[in-house]
């Protein structure tokens, strides 16, 4: 008789996360004019948690600014709970490069942080 290894029933990601603590901020509205500073908790290729202030309100779709990388990830926000959130990526747009025009004021954002952040 073989026996399967015992399945992780709290873990339900494709692939699996790095913890980290990165400087971030999530973007959402008509010309991505509300925003709010986070950190980002656990980082994988498909996905994030993030830490956000529960006052902040985001809807089910918005721009998280990854300062750090210098990229911008549309996402679909999974869950929320009290302080946190986790969120899937659906694009991916490096902001060193041509960003289309919805993502402007991203790029713009991070040109105008980029030297105070010390990056």
């Amino acid at each position: 008789m073989t026996t399967r290894p015992a399945v992780d029933w709290n873990e339900r990601r494709a692939e699996p996360r790095a913890s980290v603590s990165i400087r971030a901020r999530v973007l959402h509205g008509q010309g991505l004019a509300m925003w709010a500073d986070c950190v980002i908790k656990d980082l994988s290729a498909s996905g994030a948690k993030i830490e956000l202030s529960h006052f902040h309100k985001i809807p089910p779709r918005f721009v998280l600014l990854h300062f750090e990388a210098g990229v911008a990830f549309e996402v679909v926000l999974k869950w929320r709970r009290a302080d946190l959130a986790g969120m899937a990526f659906e694009h991916r747009h490096d902001l060193q490069g041509e960003v289309p025009a919805h993502l402007k004021a991203a790029k713009e954002q991070w040109l105008a942080l980029k030297p105070s952040l010390g990056l």
